[in-house]
């Protein structure tokens, strides 16, 4: 599953990267698989589960064309967004970063 994230972030306006990015830049995304749940099974066997994922917008400023960007591109690759789940908007006082966390879910078969 992280390839297909990788790939369909890859000309995104931020970098994006698995569980905790490096560099420089002053915005950037995270994210990491959180949940897994069956949802069909049969024979003992699961047929399909969702994949829940965590995508966290850190930026110095306005992070909101990140988020619009996020859910855009999860969404158009088969991604449900969890409103649910997501956090609510946090300042990091250590940091000086604005940090959100949104949750989409995808379907996938055994």
């Amino acid at each position: 599953m992280n390839e297909l994230i990788e790939q369909v972030f890859n000309n995104f306006i931020v970098p994006v990267s698995f569980l905790r990015y490096d560099g420089d830049a002053t915005a950037y995304v995270t994210y990491q698989e959180t949940d897994v749940d069956n949802v069909l099974g049969a024979d003992n066997e699961i047929i399909n589960y969702v994949d829940y994922y965590d995508f966290d917008i850190y930026s110095k400023g306005n992070y909101f064309p990140i988020i619009e960007g996020v859910k855009s591109i999860l969404i158009d690759n088969g991604f449900t967004w969890q409103p649910s789940r997501d956090s609510g908007d946090m300042y990091e006082d250590d940091t000086g970063y604005y940090h959100k966390t949104l949750c989409f879910a995808i379907e996938r078969s055994n």
